[in-house]
């Protein structure tokens, strides 16, 4: 399909142009006229045409009306819709009639209510009463179909969104239609507990209130909140969103659809992670070691008095660990304090992700226009950065070839191959740079661990330019975030040092090895940027006010004590940072909705060490089992904490006589441990 090539229709009397292909709903919107759909959704696949409430006249074709999602713009159509035939208006009515027949009208109780499109178009297309006497069908309700989801089959429309998106996007086949025709229900394969790792996305898509949030469930109604728009902070995706808040507090998580970054999807982590600001085990106020007593809780004025003289004591012996969740503002404040004010250069970073990737910069988009996708490293790309698991899904539904181990020919061959690096021994992407140069890859993507590495270590190399060197010993450790503080490395600091300072959330990571504890807050309760894996700079909006003092505040008011100015506001320390590491670009530009900076320069050829070579010895690693999302935000939302199998090799293949059974994935074997020592290295799995 040529879409430079355009139609010429008519849609109730004004005459409409549209590339060739483009589908009528799109096609009438461009001309400012409304056609109402429930089932359709683009993001989905091909339409279905399940609803009916999208029928129009259209000419040429039968003489009755056609569903509209399911016909694409011609040139020399006609279309009318209920605005200007009575004949679509009837059907339009009589769909509505058809579904209000059962569905229970209880919308002052509908976590739906106020924001659903059946409510919405029932008002405006509807019957004004109804001619249905008898009593409705009724079910049980509401069934937990997860920890998280509650389906109420009542007010099901069968739209099949749902089922829909976990067959054709996620792919996880785990919502289905069951039985046919006026028993048609929604249910999951087999009643089994709906877990993957996309689950809360069939809440957004259904269109009336049958599949609802157990978090937000009876929580607030849409004339009683905010939405917010932020960016997620629980991986380098950095997906739009917008927070819902309430009475000060956070309620539930929505996307916002950016189409460059995450098609208005989100992972479970991203939505329903955001429980933890509320924490049982959240730091409230600063924590003090005591010799003999333990921790006390002392005052924000005396936890800076106390950072201070910690800070002068250490005399530039002092190792900072930056987690990589921090703001980049948040990061370029405490390296302003302690580079340029302390002379301290020593940190332990995320890993910094390499300039060899600026020229093949393209936004997660182009993964899915691809021809051949190669993803590279152990790590999965579903845990470490979700999104891009359903690009690479959605480039396998368009044709592409994707290859998990390296072809070269295939890649050199491509006319738009792209390069994924997942994993350890990457080296911030310079191996994927490398490969992408050597082979002519089009687009070159390198997924670190942390949310905004890449902008932290932008913000602490711009700060000074002086070499660090390790003090020895070290006077002080500060540890900056939760995920810092949970790291085994810096742990193996903190040994070392002769003081710690840790910045956590939680008090479990802190306790035990600090001997100052300053509380943290939430990537919902900060105001910054980000940057996402790709180089894209976003805007950070705080959501709720924090229950503590933002970072980037008492930062700039311990920096003065040292004689060194940092404003408190974001806006003038992204200015200082943006004039040396982003061009200039003004705090203002960075907008709801950033655009991504062009590929830049001509390819390098960067300096990689060779990759550690597999280990020799034989067997398997058995079955073991282990949560489907981490992280110190995820380990304290109770709904979140089931598991999953997973399965590790070393390289070895076995041959066994297998039994299937629905308690493993596909794709995972459990093999009893008796056998696992016993395996050789060269066989093939039968089944």
């Amino acid at each position: 399909m040529n879409t430079a090539e355009l139609v010429s229709l008519t849609i109730d009397g004004e005459a409409v142009q549209v590339p060739k292909g483009t589908g009528l709903v799109e096609a009438a919107l461009a001309a400012g006229i409304e056609i109402p759909v429930f089932c359709y959704e683009p993001r989905l696949g091909p339409p279905v045409g399940a609803c009916r409430m999208c029928l129009c006249e259209v000419q040429p074709g039968p003489p009755k009306p056609q569903a509209a999602c399911t016909l694409t713009a011609q040139d020399g159509m006609v279309v009318k819709t209920a605005l200007t035939s009575e004949v679509a208006r009837v059907a339009q009515n009589a769909t509505l009639e058809f579904i209000l027949v059962n569905h229970p009208l209880d919308c002052p109780v509908c976590d739906k209510g106020g924001e659903c499109p059946l409510q919405d178009l029932t008002f405006r297309y509807g019957p004004g009463n109804t001619r249905m006497t008898f009593p409705k069908r009724t079910f049980d309700k509401p069934i937990p179909i997860s920890p998280l989801i509650a389906l109420d089959r009542e007010r099901c429309i069968l739209c099949y969104r749902c089922t829909r998106f976990s067959e054709i996007v996620a792919e996880d086949n785990q919502l289905i239609a069951r039985n046919r025709g006026s028993q048609s229900q929604i249910a999951t394969f087999e009643d089994e507990p709906y877990r993957a790792h996309f689950t809360g996305n069939v809440i957004e898509l259904c269109p009336v209130g049958a599949l609802t949030s157990t978090q937000y469930r009876f929580e607030g109604r849409p004339w009683e909140i905010q939405n917010v728009p932020t960016v997620c902070g629980m991986c380098p995706v950095g997906c739009n969103i917008d927070a819902t808040t309430r009475e000060g507090k956070v309620k539930r998580i929505l996307s916002r659809n950016h189409h460059e970054v995450d098609q208005g999807w989100l992972c479970d982590k991203g939505r329903f992670a955001f429980t933890h600001l509320r924490a049982d085990d959240r730091l409230a106020d600063p924590l003090l070691r005591v010799r003999w007593r333990g921790f006390e809780e002392v005052s924000w004025e005396r936890a800076i008095n106390e950072a201070e003289r910690l800070l002068r004591e250490a005399e530039g012996r002092i190792v900072t660990a930056l987690s990589g969740s921090e703001t980049v503002e948040e990061a370029y404040a405490l390296a302003r304090l302690l580079r340029r004010g302390l002379g301290s250069h020593n940190a332990v970073l995320p890993e910094e992700v390499s300039d060899a990737l600026d020229a093949f910069r393209l936004p997660l988009s182009a993964i899915a226009d691809a021809d051949v996708v190669a993803v590279l490293g152990d790590a999965p790309v579903v845990e470490r950065a979700p999104i891009v698991e359903l690009w690479i899904k959605e480039a396998r539904r368009r044709g592409a070839r994707v290859l998990y181990e390296l072809d070269e020919d295939e890649v050199r061959n491509a006319e738009r191959a792209t390069l994924i690096w997942c994993g350890p021994d990457g080296q911030g992407g310079a191996r994927v740079g490398e490969l992408a140069q050597r082979l002519g890859a089009s687009g070159a993507f390198y997924l670190p661990e942390t949310a905004n590495g890449r902008g932290v270590c932008d913000a602490w190399a711009v700060a000074a330019d002086d070499e660090a060197a390790r003090p020895d010993p070290i006077g002080l450790l500060l540890v900056s975030g939760d995920e810092a503080a949970k790291n085994p490395a810096v742990r193996a600091f903190a040994e070392q040092a002769e003081r710690v300072i840790v910045i956590a959330m939680f008090q479990e990571l802190a306790g035990g090895w600090a001997d100052l504890v300053l509380p943290g807050t939430s990537y919902l309760e900060r105001d910054g940027t980000f940057v996402n894996l790709e180089g894209r700079i976003q805007r950070l909006r705080r959501t709720v006010i924090p229950p503590v003092p933002d970072e980037l505040a008492w930062i700039a008011k311990l920096a003065e004590r040292f004689g060194v100015e940092i404003s408190p506001y974001p806006s003038a320390v992204f200015a200082e940072v943006s004039e040396i590491a982003f061009g200039g670009m003004p705090f203002g530009e960075v907008g709801e909705f950033a655009s991504l900076p062009s590929a830049t320069g001509e390819p390098t050829t960067p300096e990689i060490e060779p990759l550690p070579r597999a280990a020799t010895k034989t067997g398997l690693r058995l079955v073991r089992y282990r949560p489907l999302f981490s992280g110190p935000a995820v380990e304290r939302v109770p709904e979140l904490q089931f598991q999953r199998p997973a399965a590790e090799a070393n390289g070895t293949s076995v041959t066994l006589r297998a039994r299937l059974t629905r308690e493993l994935r596909t794709g995972v074997v459990r093999i009893a441990d008796e056998h696992a020592a016993e395996l050789q290295p060269s066989v093939e799995i039968t089944t």
